[in-house]
């Protein structure tokens, strides 16, 4: 299931875990994570999921959640499902893992045990899970319609509320990203305050974005709101402003929510960019064309 990251959002939440979501907008990768599942039945009435991530056996809400309600929709109440994660892009990064991680189990445990429902339905799963664990609001809906370019979350809630676009991109531009070190999306989700003045100027860059849709605008904006929000601050901010002077570079902002970056440029000043970025010490760094499933030519009619 492939990771994404978001440049701005404002939180819309509701006492419906359908309604309750964001807006936003950001990119999908072409990395994420990939889920193995092996289901077993148990004659005890136990309930047991056992979460490796990387090799490591995690407690995981998400885990929890997703197999609990699957299995009630399969009508099984004693199971024991063993859930092995291969998470290729860093946690806490803002790359939407726990999103990815949510959708990957949801539709394999729901193939694996023959669940006839929609891809709406079980993404539905995914997107409360992601809610209810405090891990994020509308990064499943982002996935679900990767689009081949920008994806724009115009309406907040889950797979059956939310109304998703997308702003184009030509394969003569390339994406970056690096991260440094994660950021408790949790502990931000807590703060009212916060969150009150993010949903503010969010609503306004979503409006910013509509009103010209293409990349340089969609960038700048981005980097508005995470100046407007003082969410991008300290070390971070100074490597973004500096990236985005740097020859080819469309716009760079900051991942939401994590301590990284990420960024558009023209594919032939891509190494130039990454050499600055590898200067800064990130711990780990990626790039990727968004619109690689999606030809576009300007400037040059058909032969």
């Amino acid at each position: 299931m492939p990771a994404g990251l978001s440049g701005f959002f404002a939180p819309h939440i509701t006492n419906e875990l359908a309604t309750t979501g964001a807006i936003g907008g950001g990119l999908v990768l072409d990395e994420g994570v990939l889920v193995e599942l092996n289901v077993v039945s148990s004659a005890s009435r136990e309930t047991l999921v056992e979460n490796y991530i990387n090799g490591s056996r995690v407690e995981s809400c998400i885990a929890n959640y997703v197999t609990a309600k699957i299995f009630r929709e399969a009508g099984v109440d004693s199971y024991r499902v063993i859930v092995k994660q291969l998470v290729r892009v860093p946690i806490g990064g803002g790359y939407g893992t726990s999103a990815a991680s949510a959708l990957a189990i949801a539709v394999a445990l729901a193939k694996a045990l023959g669940i006839r429902r929609t891809l709406k339905w079980i993404a539905e799963v995914a997107h409360e899970a992601d809610i209810v664990c405090k891990t994020g609001l509308g990064t499943v809906v982002g996935i679900l319609n990767q689009g081949y370019g920008i994806v724009i979350v115009k309406r907040p809630g889950g797979p059956f509320y939310t109304n998703v676009d997308h702003v184009l991109l030509d394969n003569s531009i390339t994406a970056f990203t690096a991260f440094y070190k994660p950021i408790s999306k949790a502990e931000l989700l807590s703060q009212h305050d916060l969150l009150s003045s993010v949903r503010s100027i969010g609503l306004s860059t979503l409006k910013k974005i509509v009103r010209d849709p293409c990349p340089e605008n969609f960038m700048k904006s981005c980097l508005e709101f995470s100046l407007k929000t003082g969410l991008l601050q300290g070390k971070l901010r100074n490597i973004v402003l500096e990236v985005n002077k740097l020859r080819g570079v469309i716009g760079a902002s900051m991942n939401m929510i994590g301590e990284g970056l990420y960024g558009l440029v023209e594919k032939e000043y891509l190494d130039q960019v990454i050499d600055y970025v590898k200067s800064t010490a990130p711990s780990w760094i990626y790039s990727w064309r968004p619109a690689k499933c999606l030809e576009i030519y300007v400037g040059r009619g058909m032969q």
